[in-house]
């Protein structure tokens, strides 16, 4: 059960999958897994080099073969979710509810469908939780030296998984009695983990393709983070300024103001991703695990908390995607919650209790189905994105209009040209120039990517006089810092976009 619906959903991902180059995060991993270059704050490692396995498959083009790799591995969170749910002792039915509400849920869908690295983290998120399970039914401790080894590796796919760490703790104390020896092999695999995770920061590092994040952004702006050429020349600062995410500090601040206002958005978005009687179901199932099954209850009622305090206080403006460890914590106690309603069905009923209970499972689980898959089936049926266009969703302008005016700008850029351009056509460019025409002497870089220091940053002007002399430098939009700095703008336009060339007055 657990291949078949992981079958299903990687055939709606496909159906449904971005065919081309994506804007922002999704072009830097698109371009990056093939380079096989490090990307922005904290990295990602382990996720571009799982990434870099697909773009060797003879399927369609690079990014479409990466955008491939976010569906599959939405596909293996299906079916961990299925495993997970059984491991919580729960019926096939109940199991099957929570797999397929979270297929078609809003966030994980849409983050299926893009090169993206949530689908990686909730797959990882998912099996650490079965082999944690896992040991609890059968005491094997080869099962906590792999949770540990893959919660160690997570932390190169996306750093929120830990928010796993708290909550296996407490549940591995609650089960000391029944089980012995136990604290090595979980953290001799989270040991291992770290271990191969650093060695494959220090490997991609030492790559430096020619599109990394540091050529793309953090070199020219280096003294936004006070970091000299020197810092980023040594492997170490870079590696350090990457995984301690120095780019994103600023964004993490307590506030109970905020978290109250993100807590009330939450609950709002969450019939969206779960359904109404998912949401339900999952009330029961939290109540069922605290007067039953206390250590499970803790397991993933502190995973959820620890999740909720980290990003219901994390200021970005995608923030929407950091939820889908809570909602897949959610949607397992919901399978929780709808085996309860089995079992409260099978008492008052005992001869008519599994064909009602099938009965009612089935019909909760097409009302749920209906409710969350309708909004999105004319375009499963186009063969077609369905968030495009959504509000908040970060595809808001069509992709292959974007890669077709980067196509025909690259074709007319002057030679070794420097271009400055924001963060959502920064590796659309580098794409088209450097993976589709070969054009390895354009220089793409975002101008100013720390945002909490608007303005563009003094060795920005640095590298401008450095290069102003030998290569044609331009800006996407002009900057005042510039001409402060004694450089002049002359438009320029190259085929139909509009640059800004900087020249000597």
């Amino acid at each position: 059960m657990a291949i078949v619906l992981g079958v299903a959903s990687l055939a709606l991902y496909i159906r449904t999958l971005a065919p081309g180059v994506l804007p922002g995060d999704s072009g830097e991993f698109q371009v990056l897994a093939y380079q096989f270059g490090i990307a922005h704050c904290p990295g990602y490692p382990i996720y571009l080099l799982l990434a870099k396995l697909f773009t060797f498959l003879p399927l369609g083009e690079i990014a479409y073969r990466v955008n491939l790799f976010s569906a599959f591995m939405a596909a293996v969170t299906i079916s961990g979710v299925y495993l997970a749910a059984r491991l919580l002792a729960v019926s096939r039915w109940a199991a099957l509810f929570s797999s397929l509400i979270l297929a078609v849920s809003y966030t994980l869908w849409s983050q299926a469908v893009i090169a993206e690295v949530y689908t990686t983290g909730a797959a990882f998120v998912v099996f650490i939780l079965i082999c944690v399970l896992g040991w609890q039914k059968t005491g094997k401790s080869s099962l906590l030296f792999i949770a540990g080894l893959l919660g160690g590796l997570a932390l190169g796919v996306h750093t929120t998984v830990a928010v796993l760490a708290p909550g296996i703790f407490v549940f591995l104390w609650l089960n000391r009695k029944s089980h012995s020896n136990f604290w090595w092999p979980a953290f001799g695999g989270a040991l291992l983990g770290i271990f191969l995770w650093l060695m494959v920061f220090i490997w991609i590092d030492w790559y430096y393709p020619p599109a990394n994040i540091f050529n793309g952004a953090y070199e020219t702006a280096r003294s936004a983070w006070d970091l000299s050429q020197e810092d980023i020349q040594n492997p170490w600062v870079r590696i350090w300024f990457l995984a301690s995410a120095q780019q994103w500090r600023s964004a993490l601040h307590f506030d109970l103001g905020r978290m109250l206002g993100e807590l009330v958005n939450y609950l709002q978005q969450l019939p969206r991703e779960l359904s109404v009687p998912g949401i339900f179901l999952s009330i029961v199932g939290w109540v069922s695990l605290a007067r039953k099954r206390k250590d499970v209850a803790a397991l993933l009622g502190i995973s959820l908390i620890t999740h909720w305090l980290i990003s219901f206080n994390y200021q970005i403006g995608d923030i929407y995607v950091f939820y889908i460890t809570g909602y897949l914590l959610l949607g397992l106690v919901a399978a929780v919650g709808l085996d309860v309603f089995s079992q409260w069905v099978q008492k008052i009923s005992p001869k008519w209790g599994p064909a009602v209970v099938a009965g009612a499972s089935i019909l909760i689980i097409l009302f749920s189905m209906k409710s969350l898959l309708m909004p999105r089936w004319a375009s499963v049926q186009r063969g077609e994105v369905p968030f495009i266009g959504d509000e908040n969703y970060l595809l808001w302008e069509d992709p292959a209009d974007m890669a077709r005016v980067a196509s025909h700008t690259v074709e007319q850029m002057k030679p070794n040209a420097i271009v400055f351009v924001d963060w959502s056509w920064l590796y659309i460019y580098y794409y088209v120039a450097h993976i589709e025409q070969g054009r390895m002497d354009l220089r793409f870089i975002e101008p100013s990517p720390r945002a909490d220091k608007p303005g563009l940053p003094h060795s920005v002007l640095e590298f401008i006089e450095q290069n102003i002399d030998s290569r044609p430098i331009y800006f996407a939009s002009p900057f005042a810092e510039v001409e402060a700095a004694g450089f002049d703008f002359q438009r320029a336009e190259i085929w139909y976009t509009t640059f800004y060339r900087v020249v000597r007055p």
